[in-house]
């Protein structure tokens, strides 16, 4: 695996997931931030997706993987690792592309929400954690982000808890 790859691979759920983190200390007058955020960090996901995508399909058999040791339990190594193959290169390009039209939607859509600011928060969580899904290659990691998508699916759908 040449050496910017991994950093690229890890840079496209951690700009989604630095947006939520920013967003989530942003006042609720902080909208046009929040969505400025939000979806600049699916737009670069993407740039960066499509990069990963051009590099899987030139060496299409080449299936890159990253491992880092997280810590160890007795002997053995617990790894979270990055994974690039054709489908996976696919995929990251088809979730940040359909992400980055429901965020700018959804700017529009929820412009008069008073959890402006709050909904883009979670709304970039959710992205973050499903493009960590996509690029898991480790147990751990996958089951990390499954759990993070659960919680973000859980706080999408609560949303409006007063209506």
């Amino acid at each position: 695996m040449s050496e910017p790859l991994p950093l690229l691979l890890a840079l496209i759920p951690l700009l989604p997931l630095a947006a939520a983190a920013l967003s989530a200390v942003t006042p609720r007058a902080g909208r046009r931030l929040s969505a400025t955020l939000a979806i600049g960090s699916m737009a670069a996901a993407l740039a960066l997706s499509l990069i990963a995508l051009a590099t899987a399909l030139a060496s299409p058999a080449d299936h890159t993987a990253f491992n880092a040791t997280w810590f160890l339990v007795a002997d053995t190594p617990l790894q979270l690792g990055l994974l690039l193959d054709p489908l996976t290169g696919l995929m990251l390009a088809m979730v940040t592309f359909v992400g980055l039209m429901i965020f700018v939607f959804s700017a529009g859509y929820m412009k008069d929400d008073p959890n402006f600011t709050r909904f883009f928060c979670f709304l970039a969580l959710f992205a973050s954690a499903m493009l960590g899904l996509i690029v898991a290659n480790s147990l751990l990691l996958l089951f990390a982000c499954w759990e993070l998508v659960g919680l973000a699916s859980y706080l999408l759908i609560g949303f409006w808890f007063d209506k």
